[in-house]
């Protein structure tokens, strides 16, 4: 499909082409929804099913900050985002629920949007401060082990009700915002998170935009000014329900949407995903949560370089999934061992491996960290502290029970929540 749109400068928007029938409904800022109700302020974010905003429900006392998660045109009207969180209302308190739902026509189609509450940054978010080396940002101690918990009994009410969340990651962990966020006044909003920064959308035939892109992008929010200003409650909710599903209707021909250094052995070989498959992803989301960076780094993007770092940590992944990891022997022997630093030179690998485990990794936290800035917040760790050797041995002996390779030999979520570790 030829480009039709110029494509965007901005750092943080959403992909132009992909306001076409059937894709992303144009919002402009101060745009109404529901006959007025609904005024768009600012955009939260985006991702590859909908477009993600800022509003105030001009209907409710105060008018309150809410988020609008405005779908694509092609998504069913029974979308899990909108169904799971309806059916899981009652179940959990830290998974987001959806407040209420629309239908807005546009000229790409008819679109659901669903509304819930503005929630704040994400643990992913939270981590990645602008600027400072991955990992030198981390979560207080204590903080992570509760933050670790409120995760693990939202996916325990999850699998009590039959169904696997299928992309849990630090990026669909947030933070509650403080009351007092939630009833900002439109000046408050813009001062804490800048006036919206936009671009004006151009087309590359020059002729003027239609009527299906909006006329100019916008920008999603930075959410570092709640985390400095510490305007968060110590609180999550866990969001993004496109890849879940109820475990006894798997979907056909299911693939996995998540990131790959979260994608369990079993789902990236044979495309199968039920609870063990989200305690592996548990897992991966624990150690970043204390760790402050990934257990598997996906800098370079690569399903083989996961591979790779995956096998140097955990050791040789079983057969067959062993002879389908096709380039093992640019860096291991058959036995799972890496080849000497020679014989990994000699066939021009950019990377080497080198034996690990989940214990070095974590016994490395603190080491490479950034000085610390003058006021780090209350909810991070002072950089340069290492994890102690006592909870290396309790965080490392309950992830290498939720990363086995054969998902029948991972502990459950009842059985990792009780944990000493959360209690240490």
């Amino acid at each position: 499909m030829s480009r039709l749109f110029i494509p965007s400068r901005l750092d943080d928007v959403e992909n132009v082409e992909e306001y076409r029938p059937g894709g992303f409904h144009p919002v402009h800022i101060d745009d109404t929804f529901v006959h007025g109700r609904f005024r768009v302020l600012h955009k939260l974010g985006f991702g590859g099913s909908s477009t993600i905003w800022l509003a105030r429900d001009q209907q409710q006392r105060g008018g309150k900050l809410v988020a609008l998660k405005v779908m694509r045109a092609d998504t069913p009207r029974n979308a899990p985002d909108l169904v799971i969180p309806r059916a899981l209302r009652q179940t959990g308190r830290w998974l987001r629920t959806i407040d209420d739902h629309f239908l807005v026509n546009g000229p790409n189609g008819c679109h659901l949007v669903l509304v819930s509450a503005f929630a704040g940054p994400s643990i992913l978010a939270m981590l990645d401060a602008s600027g400072r080396t991955k990992g030198s940002r981390r979560l207080r101690a204590d903080l992570a082990r509760k933050v670790a918990k409120q995760v693990a009994h939202a996916l325990e009410h999850m699998h009590r009700a039959g169904f696997v969340h299928g992309d849990l990651t630090t990026s669909n962990i947030l933070f509650h915002p403080s009351d007092q966020v939630l009833n900002w006044s439109d000046n408050e909003v813009y001062m804490h998170l800048g006036l919206p920064e936009t671009e004006k959308v151009w087309t590359c035939s020059g002729y003027p935009v239609g009527p299906q892109a909006p006329s100019e992008l916008v920008q999603a929010i930075d959410h570092h000014s709640l985390i400095d200003c510490n305007l968060l409650e110590e609180d999550i909710v866990v969001i993004d329900f496109g890849q879940s599903y109820a475990v006894e209707h798997p979907p056909k021909d299911y693939h996995p949407g998540t990131v790959v250094n979260y994608v369990s052995p079993e789902v990236r070989f044979d495309g199968r995903a039920s609870f063990e498959a989200d305690v592996w992803a548990l897992a991966c989301a624990f150690f970043e949560l204390r760790a402050g960076f990934p257990l598997f780094d996906s800098f370079f993007g690569s399903d083989t370089d996961i591979l790779r770092q995956t096998v140097e940590t955990l050791g040789r992944l079983p057969d067959p999934w062993w002879g389908a990891f096709q380039d093992r022997s640019l860096w291991f022997e058959d036995n799972g061992q890496p080849k000497s630093m020679d014989e990994q030179q000699e066939v021009g690998q950019p990377i080497h491996s080198s034996e690990s485990s989940i214990r070095h990794k974590l016994h490395s936290v603190g080491m490479l960290d950034d000085p610390p800035l003058s006021d780090e917040g209350s909810m991070f760790e002072r950089t340069g502290t290492k994890v102690d050797d006592e909870e290396v041995e309790l965080l490392a002996d309950l992830l290498e029970k939720m990363l086995r390779y054969c998902p029948e030999d991972r502990i459950t979520i009842k059985d990792a929540i009780e944990h000493p570790w959360f209690t240490m």
